[in-house]
């Protein structure tokens, strides 16, 4: 571990870690040097001992970094896991393939499984880790795939861009590239098309999905966006749809027979004419996949692939202060590609037994001799009025007007952007050396500073803080406060400081109501306030948008137009069908209102022609996306009407309108990488929106 605890720290020097049994079995078929040699040598001693006869190249190492995390299952947010041990293993294991007739994926169930460590590290107070792999480890793996035909395919885990590929076949949205660039243009609506990953997929997936593609605008760093998108789905909860006569033998075995084949195992095997002792341990309930399947060749349903080599991952964390570690992450198969070149971070998603910390915030918090609110997360709150304005309680730079009401201008108006979710609020409260306890009291304002309540103390917030102990195991402690709101500025002593560092008050902000705060840190000793901080204030909306669909067709641009309405809607355009035309009307609203994109989907054979509007922009020229974006703060609604015309040649089908409706909140946390931006938080994310649509089916009837 470094000095720095916001440091990521590598695993102990590499080439003084000990060959293991397979390690060394492996670099034995690349080099021709007998295992029993390699075995218990030091990668040093044996690049001594054997330097003319083997490959040098074999000696080196791959420095692989990443994440541990745990997501909460509601926002999609991942929260790091700090000081973790992270264990990487060469693998061997066999698997009895299920290759599902006409399924794009398939599912291993694993048996007769060998792991050994060949590299550790600990993760950082963010969850970061960098270990270093050999080279001939990876090479052995890689190899191995590439003689044999289709493995690297059935090996590999899909992503979020073959989810969406599998929605909307060949066209995965492009990644923005620049603050001029409008964002994803998808070939749906952004929120249909989460909408239907979430029902196809799950919603932790739509969900993730969304949170990647909100921020994914307006000049935001999309490196991690990137990486996200290509990094593997975990989809655990698709489970494998196994035939009923799986389903039917497999039940627990009697006490007795547990060593025994399994009336399963026992049907397999001879089915594969195996002897049934090789399958005894597969288990029905502990499979891996989904996976990509390979079309070259027709596998049989159920296929035995013995001896699959692979480099995995284990993280050990002590979550119950016992000091001892527990298992929060492994049994997971195939996470990394090794084949793909440089290998980019690696995110392992820890289990619900994992303890997660906030997320990272800033370091160094500069303080003086009076208290001080620094930041709310990464986002300077004093000192800088041209980022965040602290009398009103809003960001200046993030999400600013565009005075032509058009998505791609950059624009130097000043902005009015409230916050959202959690707020990490950092600061300094230690500046009194006599003083015992902090709080932070706020006067809440419901009418935008008109008239304020009296001052009331924040009380029953806890968050959890951490750090290594003298044994470098982490261990917790949960910050908690008196009745009337007072925190311990001194902390349990120990060898290493509490992480984060300066959190004064992780805020729940939509556990009280919407409005402005004007907070101010107190310190003191026994309830005797004896500094205060300047007050800053916080304008806080976690409101949702609102949106409201009309839709009207007719046989003219011009009209008449009679309402569509009702369930399941249907529009009759004649046996002998006719041009069809529809004036849509969204009426799109909120308390701090961003922007709204109308957009109109067909069944794709045909489809709709943008014939006029008002109240937005048609982007791009000669499509049927109609938006608007705010052109002051005092910009809160839109009316936009758009006249879309169906042509006859289009077939019968589904038809819709959907429209995608955000709000200016956002939460500072860091995670969308608005502090990256240049200058800093110049930026336009989303936090909040909603996703009104209008489906309706055209029959050529009268």
């Amino acid at each position: 571990m470094t000095d720095d605890p916001m440091v990521m720290n590598d695993s102990a020097d590499p080439s003084r870690f000990k060959i293991g049994a397979t390690s060394a079995a492996r670099l034995a078929s690349l080099s021709g040097v007998a295992t029993e040699k390699l075995t218990d040598l030091t990668i040093s001693d044996a690049t001594k001992q054997f330097a003319h006869l083997i490959d040098p190249q074999l000696f080196l190492f791959h420095k692989i970094c990443g994440t541990v995390v745990k997501t909460d299952p509601v926002t999609g947010t991942d929260f790091p896991v700090p000081f973790a041990t992270v264990q990487v293993e060469d693998t061997d294991c066999s698997f009895l393939g299920y290759f599902p007739v006409n399924s794009p994926w398939s599912w291993y169930f694993p048996f007769r499984c060998h792991r050994e460590v060949i590299a550790t590290a600990k993760t950082d107070a963010c969850g970061n880790f960098c270990v270093w792999v050999p080279r001939w480890d990876i090479d052995w793996v890689v190899r191995w795939r590439l003689q044999r035909k289709c493995f690297p395919i059935i090996f590999e885990r899909p992503n979020l861009h073959d989810l969406i590929d599998q929605i909307i076949p060949q066209q995965v949205p492009p990644i923005p590239r620049g603050p001029g660039d409008p964002g994803p243009r998808l070939p749906i609506d952004r929120g249909q098309l989460v909408d239907r990953i979430a029902s196809s997929f799950g919603r932790t997936v739509g969900t993730k999905l969304n949170r990647l593609l909100t921020p994914a605008t307006f000049g935001t760093n999309t490196t991690a966006v990137d990486a996200a998108l290509v990094s593997p789905a975990l989809l655990p909860h698709i489970r494998p749809p196994l035939p009923a006569e799986i389903h039917a033998l497999d039940v627990p075995q009697p006490a007795g027979l547990k060593d025994a084949p399994s009336p399963t195992s026992t049907l397999l095997a001879n089915r594969l004419s195996l002897d049934p002792s090789v399958l005894k341990a597969v288990d029905m309930r502990r499979y891996i996949g989904p996976f990509k399947r390979c079309f070259d060749v027709i596998f049989p349903e159920w296929t035995p692939i013995i001896d699959v080599p692979d480099i995995t991952f284990r993280v050990l964390q002590d979550t119950d202060g016992d000091g001892v570690e527990e298992q929060i992450y492994g049994e997971t198969y195939f996470q990394v590609r090794w084949d793909a070149g440089n290998i980019g971070p690696v995110t392992l998603h820890a289990g619900p037994n994992a303890k997660a910390a906030p997320l990272c915030g800033p370091t160094n918090i500069p303080c003086g001799d009076v208290p001080a609110i620094v930041t709310a997360g990464r986002l300077p709150v004093t000192g800088d009025p041209s980022t965040y304005d602290a009398a009103t309680g809003y960001a200046v730079r993030t999400n600013r007007p565009h005075p032509s009401g058009t998505f791609g201008e950059v624009s130097s108006t000043p902005a009015q952007s409230p916050l959202a979710g959690v707020l990490a609020l950092y600061g300094c409260a230690k500046t009194d050396p006599t003083a015992t306890h902090y709080r932070l009291v706020f006067r809440y304002s419901p009418d935008r500073g008109v008239t304020f309540t009296s001052p009331t103390p924040f009380t029953n917030f806890t968050w959890p803080l951490y750090r290594l102990n003298g044994s470098g195991i982490g261990e917790w402690y949960v910050a908690t406060p008196d009745a009337l709101g007072w925190y311990p500025i001194a902390l349990p002593a120990g060898p290493n400081p509490w992480l984060p560092e300066d959190l004064l008050l992780d805020w729940p902000t939509g556990t009280l109501a919407d409005g402005l705060y004007a907070v101010t840190l107190q310190v003191g000793t026994g309830g005797a306030v004896s500094q205060s901080s300047a007050e800053v204030a916080f304008t806080i909306d976690n409101s949702a948008p609102t949106g409201l669909f009309q839709v009207a067709a007719g046989t003219s641009p011009g009209g008449p137009f009679t309402p569509i309405d009702g369930v399941c809607p249907v529009v009759r355009r004649g046996v002998v069908p006719h041009d069809l035309y529809f004036q849509v009307t969204l009426h799109a609203a909120a308390h701090h209102f961003r922007s709204v994109e109308l957009s109109a989907s067909g069944c794709g054979a045909g489809s709709f022609q943008f014939e006029s509007g008002s109240g937005g922009v048609q982007e791009p020229a000669g499509g049927t996306t109609f938006h608007h974006w705010h052109t002051a703060v005092t910009d809160n609604d839109d009316v936009m009407q758009v006249i879309y015309k169906l042509p006859s040649t289009a077939l019968e089908g589904t038809y819709s309108f959907g429209g995608d409706i955000w709000g200016r909140a956002f939460n500072p946390d860091g995670g969308d990488g608005g502090q990256l931006a240049v200058p800093p938080w110049e930026y336009s994310p989303g936090y909040v929106h909603i996703t009104p649509s209008v489906a309706f089916s055209v029959f050529n009837s009268n």
